[in-house]
């Protein structure tokens, strides 16, 4: 804050210890990094430029036009929202929504949270599998949730067009709760032509940040959001000011980005740059290592939960923004000339996309201006 005091309200930090995280993600890509030449025998190369970004990128000698990439990635606890108002149903003490209804955006929420992170550097995802690991097999004798989540699936394949070819399913007594699913998955894709890689290579000065609209809190900082139900009366069924409940809108399903990106690149934008807004909320938007200043000039208007979360915390702007994606789930950065296409792709989509600010020269940071808060490397 700018006199230099602490904030009141609650903070994601409270929850999720990302100052412990990511030195442990350091330390293991420190290790790994002797592993990196193993596939050279198969005439298969890890791009070392990739390793830290949203998904790795490997060279074939077999398959000189195009690069292939891959990547893992967890749900987290968003299944929890539908778990606990789906109970709620069970007993008839919710509202009458269909329990397999409250399930039926968990499946494409997963596949998200991996296929928009190969997106980001220019891959058009191939195949996708999940993992459900449970604390009780009987958890998959519920016929709504498990109907529920498949039907997630069925609708993230089709708006991916990516094949789920098998997945797994653990039982992990003793570490997974006997109510709850821990989910994640792994996902693999190609980047075809070769030129429509990104790995930051072209970020520089003087382009534009374009973010691409969400469609709610899509999977990330969903701890947060259930403690704040915690000390409402109402809890999910929270009627929201549109008459939306305040769990429903929770699990609004996350929107799958790769075929815009895809027309994006087919339409010719010069895209120099990508990054979803997951974990870490806005600060991601300087995840490029060059030293590049982010100045933001134009925030969107959140969506109605965002808002209503900010208020019942409370949690501050500067907490928000680096916890959720406050109405902006994907950033691109390409030159201003784009600005007509990007728009009229978007658009195409259901997506609104915004000219939010500038790349400048500087050091490495995020300055949200409107919002008087900068982010910086930890």
């Amino acid at each position: 804050m700018p006199d230099g005091t602490t904030p009141k309200g609650l903070k994601y930090s409270d929850i999720v210890g990302y100052d412990k995280l990511d030195p442990f993600k350091e330390k293991a890509m420190e290790r790994a990094a002797a592993t990196f030449g193993y596939t050279d025998r198969l005439g298969i190369r890890l791009l070392r430029e990739s390793v830290g970004l949203t998904a790795a990128v490997f060279e074939l000698d077999d398959m000189p036009c195009a690069y292939i990439a891959f990547g893992v990635e967890g749900l987290g606890t968003k299944n929890m929202v539908a778990e606990a108002m789906a109970e709620k149903e069970k007993i008839g003490k919710g509202v009458g929504i269909e329990r397999r209804n409250l399930f039926a955006g968990i499946g494409k929420d997963n596949m998200a949270m991996a296929l928009n992170d190969l997106g980001a550097v220019g891959a058009m995802p191939v195949a996708f599998s999940p993992i459900h690991a449970s604390g009780d097999s009987g958890y998959f004798t519920d016929e709504d949730a498990v109907q529920g989540l498949l039907d997630g699936y069925d609708t993230g394949a089709r708006a991916a067009g990516v094949a789920i070819p098998g997945g797994e399913t653990p039982t992990l007594k003793g570490i997974v709760y006997q109510n709850t699913l821990d989910i994640a998955g792994g996902a693999w894709g190609i980047i075809r032509p070769k030129d429509r890689l990104v790995l930051g290579h072209g970020m520089e000065p003087g382009l534009t940040i374009y973010g691409l609209g969400s469609s709610g809190i899509h999977s990330n900082g969903l701890s947060l959001a259930r403690r704040i139900v915690e000390n409402m009366a109402n809890g999910y069924f929270h009627n929201l000011s549109s008459g939306l409940i305040f769990g429903r809108a929770l699990l609004k399903p996350t929107f799958i980005y790769t075929a815009i990106v895809e027309y994006l690149f087919d339409a010719g934008v010069d895209i120099r740059g990508m990054q979803p807004i997951t974990g870490h909320g806005w600060a991601k938007i300087m995840r490029c290592r060059k030293q590049l200043r982010y100045v933001i000039d134009f925030v969107p208007e959140p969506q109605e939960e965002f808002v209503l979360m900010q208020e019942k915390g409370p949690v501050t702007d500067e907490e928000a923004y680096k916890t959720w994606n406050m109405g902006v789930g994907y950033v691109v950065f390409a030159p201003d000339k784009d600005s007509a296409k990007i728009k009229n792709v978007s658009r195409e989509f259901g997506f609104e996309a915004y000219e939010m600010g500038h790349v400048v020269p500087g050091e490495r940071e995020v300055v949200i201006a409107p919002k008087n808060i900068v982010y910086r490397p930890r």
